[in-house]
């Protein structure tokens, strides 16, 4: 007999997933654990706050919040590491876009604590210079943040839509937490420019869902996600535009303000929970 029709013959790829499936082993992913959770969360705050320091008055207050949520952002980020002592070995990989977002993040830190030192009067003359770096490093940041996790086996995770919704999604945030204390003429024209392009980008990623993976689509829809999914449209579209009228009755938009703070706060875990539940990756399967 020739040897080489002795032994069993490879199964198909499908054969070995229903295998799998039967046998309810469990594909690694991805989880939205409570450090990541608090990382998106504080440094998406923190950001915001930076980037809209260069519209508002130099405040003291608001800078030291930006740089305490960085502070409590990079922790958590460290605490994710199944092993948090071998955070200096890993920032060392310059290929990885999840260390560039931990590189910027803590770059975002040195440049906050630096301008909080600016306004406590111990590094005069640097105002600026500070002011503007933790600008630029709060939008790389949120770039860095959009890139991260864009991996090929991961449809739902690779588009550059991200990037600007969560840029558009800090300036709100920026935005709100300064009109407690700044009021200013332009809250109800800023608040809906910022509602339509979260709206129109919460659309175009729809739409990228429905070509890319349609299942997660499926699971917003009408799967047991469409609790959260629904928490999330209500925090960062449906609050947010009937807080866009209040200016049409009172000059007093600070409390309001707050309002559209916490509840776009709150559209920041829902989205990062939704983000990882609405995982689907794709498993690229051997021959043997």
């Amino acid at each position: 007999m020739n040897p080489s029709f002795i032994g069993q013959l490879p199964k198909p790829a499908y054969l070995r997933v229903l295998e799998y499936q039967r046998q309810k082993m469990s594909f690694p992913a991805y989880a939205a654990d409570l450090p990541l959770l608090l990382f998106i969360f504080f440094s998406r705050i923190a950001a915001g706050l930076s980037i809209m320091s260069v519209f508002f008055p130099s405040s003291i207050l608001w800078m030291g919040i930006a740089f305490s949520c960085m502070v409590l952002a990079t922790s958590a980020s460290i605490t994710h590491l199944t092993v948090p002592a071998r955070f200096f070995t890993m920032i060392i990989n310059h290929q990885s876009p999840l260390v560039w977002e931990i590189r910027l993040a803590s770059a975002l830190t040195v440049s906050l604590g630096a301008q909080l030192l600016f306004h406590m009067g111990i590094l005069p003359g640097f105002g600026s210079l500070f002011l503007w770096s933790s600008f630029f490093l709060g939008i790389l940041f949120l770039v860095s943040t959009g890139w991260a996790y864009q991996f090929h086996a991961h449809p739902a995770w690779k588009t550059n839509i991200l990037v600007g919704y969560y840029l558009v999604s800090a300036l709100m945030i920026g935005y709100a937490l300064y009109s407690t204390i700044y009021p200013n003429p332009f809250f109800r024209p800023l608040t809906v420019a910022l509602l339509c392009a979260n709206g129109y980008l919460i659309l175009l990623y729809l739409n990228h869902l429905c070509k890319t993976s349609w299942i997660s689509l499926k699971r917003i829809d009408s799967g047991k996600d469409r609790i959260i999914s629904y928490a999330f449209l209500v925090s960062v579209l449906l609050i947010p535009g009937m807080l866009t009228f209040i200016p049409l009755f009172t000059k007093d938009v600070g409390p309001f303000a707050a309002i559209l703070a916490l509840s776009s706060g709150a559209g920041v875990i829902f989205e990062r929970i939704l983000f990882f539940r609405l995982e689907q990756p794709v498993y690229f399967l051997s021959r043997t």
